[in-house]
């Protein structure tokens, strides 16, 4: 395989991966709340080959999804929940867990 098919196949892969979907993710419901997960996507790639008696090449690539944000629907009313950037991924969203539980209790007593 020749390195411009190479590359034209490794880009076809990661724009396949690279969806929309994984940008905004799909909504969460519970009740009446609405989280929509928010990410970034970071993609890399790299190709390299010599030729002289024989064709050498090879590639590789990355794609990276950080979770960001959650948007927040409730009663008509929208808010974007920041995930910062100042702790590990699994305490941000622990942090979240208590102020969704509290949006639910709220609703349900008013």
């Amino acid at each position: 395989m020749n390195l411009d098919t190479m590359a034209a196949v490794l880009l076809e892969k990661l724009k396949g991966i690279a969806q929309t979907d994984t940008v905004v993710g799909q909504p969460i419901i519970a009740d009446d709340v609405t989280l929509i997960p928010v990410s970034r996507v970071s993609v890399g790639f790299g190709l390299g080959g010599a030729s002289g008696k024989g064709e050498i090449a090879g590639s590789g690539g990355g794609l990276t999804v950080e979770p960001i944000a959650f948007i927040v629907v409730q009663n008509g009313i929208t808010k974007i929940v920041n995930l910062g950037e100042s702790k590990d991924l699994m305490g941000k969203v622990i942090d979240l867990v208590p102020e969704v539980i509290a949006m639910l209790k709220k609703d349900r007593d008013d």
